[in-house]
């Protein structure tokens, strides 16, 4: 994936580095790699790139999900789920499903994110389907 997307390999490498003790500054510049990436691809594929990442990042730094939860709400929200409830039933579901495929498609911490924190984050995943919403309006 590095070869075809720089940024992908630059973000692997920070995510490597990523921790509770991460600044800021560094965290920042994950963000800025993460946004750089632009992964184009069919909605599933692109969901399915993004979800390691995101749950990965978002275990160790939650304060961000307002600039990476659309990662994960956006493609599902294309392929017609429009309700909190189902989509995180949805990720949940996702992360089954890919675990069973390959036990190391998500890091223990982005597991942990995805059964613990993910739920917790209700009003925030609204607010993702409502932009959806909002720009599919205009």
């Amino acid at each position: 994936m590095g070869e075809r997307f720089p940024n992908a390999k630059n973000t692997f490498e920070l995510l490597k580095e990523l921790n509770q003790e991460t600044t800021n500054l560094q965290c920042d510049l994950l963000i800025s790699e993460i946004h750089k990436i632009q992964y184009h691809s069919n909605t599933n594929s692109y969901f399915l790139f993004y979800f390691p990442i995101v749950s990965h990042a978002l275990y160790h730094k939650p304060e961000y999900e307002k600039d990476l939860l659309k990662y994960l709400i956006q493609p599902n929200f294309a392929n017609g789920i429009t309700e909190t409830n189902l989509m995180i039933a949805m990720i949940h579901g996702a992360m089954k499903f890919k675990l069973d495929e390959d036990v190391f498609y998500l890091t223990k911490e982005s597991q942990f994110w995805v059964v613990n924190e993910l739920p917790k984050l209700e009003k925030e995943i609204q607010r993702e389907i409502d932009i959806c919403w909002k720009e599919l309006e205009d």
